[in-house]
This record gives structure tokens, C-alpha cells and sequence, in this order.
């Protein structure tokens, strides 16, 4: 049976990662155009009519700064890598490198009659986002790829990371029955997610006092 070779340090792949991520945000500008206006037309309409357009820039922005967020505190837990998690990190800057696209046809198509499969297209993308994650996160911990954090912080994390794979599912199923309540999922989640250290610490702290408050009774 073929053993996977591990090997210490992640420097290569936050550097690589974090030049996919930068590549990314930037693309997303490129969408927005400067309107074009006659001598007796006004600048701030037709500023106004790319409304989608600078809308779906912030989403998809707040989108991948999110993920990136995450992603590299996933990577202060993760010390260790073999090629299995070079190639889940692989298919997670696959989806990073995938979210311009999706961004773009949210800005072309919010508004319109087609804004239902624009959304869901997103939703569908930004669920991949968090499985990724989630597959990244799993991995590592179940093959002693982490670093030497105490056991609560790494089942903490565990937690907060598999909770990111139910969240981005449910908003995907949910943008096919109401976009509205999808978008405010999307809030949420990026209200949940944009600290995830501090998260994380604060699951920790329940898991030990929940422990604590049970001692007595196991003795």
C-alpha cells in the first residue's frame, strides 16, 4: 500500500495560494466600466445604472477576502503537507480562480429575468468554497498534519469548518426557493466566518467549560 510522504512547512503553498487569491480579486474589477456620457447628460445616472454591477463587485470582493481570511488561518493550524492536501488545496484556488466568472454573471444578470440562475450559479460556487475548505480542514486533522495546538482549539476548528460546508449547502438549496433569504444567508455567513480565530477561541472555551461543569459527574 502506497504510504503518503509527509513533509514540514506550508510556506510554498500560502505563497502560492495567496498569489491565486490576489490574481482573483483583481479580475474582479475588470467588470466594472466607466459609463460612457454625452456633453448634456450627467455623470451620476449613468454611475447609477451599474448599480449590479459594482454590487456583485463587493459580493464577489467580501467573497474571496472571507475566504482568504480562513484560508490562511487554516494554515496557521496545518504545518505539514503530503500530495493529497496539495491537491485539496489545488481544487480550492480551482474555485477561487472560478468566482470572477460567477461574479460576472451575477453582474450582468441581477435585476433581470435570469437573476434566479445567475444567483444560484454563485450559490453553487460559493458552496464549492466552503467544501473545499471543509475537505482541506479534514484532511489535515485526521492525518496529523496540524500543528501543536491543544486538542479543544483543533476540534474547535473542526467544528467551525464543517459548519461552513452545511452553511454554504443550505444557502445554495435555499437561492433556488428565495433569493432574498439567500442574500441575507450570504450576510450572515460572512458575518460568522470573517474572524474565524476568534470563533474558533470562543468554541474552544465552551468545549472546555462544558468539560469542566461534566468532571463531577464522571467521577
Amino acid at each position: 500500500m502506497h504510504i503518503q510522504t509527509i513533509s514540514k512547512g506550508t510556506g510554498r503553498i500560502e505563497a502560492f495560494s495567496d498569489g491565486v487569491f490576489a490574481i482573483a480579486i483583481t479580475l474582479l474589477v475588470l467588470d466594472i466600466h466607466v459609463p460612457v456620457v454625452k456633453d448634456n447628460e450627467s455623470l451620476f445616472p449613468a454611475l447609477l445604472k451599474n448599480w449590479h454591477t459594482y454590487l456583485a463587485f463587493l459580493i464577489g470582493f467580501f467573497t474571496l477576502l472571507v475566504c482568504w481570511i480562513n484560508h490562511h488561518y487554516m494554515f496557521e493550524l496545518i504545518s505539514k503537507k503530503n500530495d493529497v492536501l496539495l491537491l485539496l488545496n489545488g481544487f480550492k484556488l480551482l474555485v477561487v480562480s472560478f468566482t470572477p466568472f460567477a461574479t460576472a454573471l451575477l453582474a450582468d444578470y441581477i435585476g433581470t429575468a435570469h437573476q434566479q440562475m445567475a444567483i444560484s450559479i454563485y450559490a453553487a460556487n460559493f458552496f464549492l468554497m466552503g467544501t473545499s475548505m471543509t475537505c482541506i480542514w479534514v484532511y489535515a486533522n485526521n492525518n496529523e498534519l496540524t500543528a501543536s495546538e491543544s486538542s479543544q482549539i483543533l476540534k474547535a476548528a473542526t467544528k467551525f469548518f464543517v459548519f461552513a460546508f452545511i452553511l454554504s449547502g443550505s444557502i445554495f438549496i435555499v437561492s433556488f426557493i428565495s433569493i432574498p433569504v439567500s442574500l441575507i444567508l450570504f450576510g450572515i455567513m460572512f458575518l460568522i466566518f470573517v474572524f474565524p480565530k476568534d470563533r474558533v477561541r470562543r468554541l474552544s472555551a465552551k468545549e472546555k467549560e462544558y468539560l469542566k461543569k461534566e468532571q463531577p459527574v464522571l467521577s
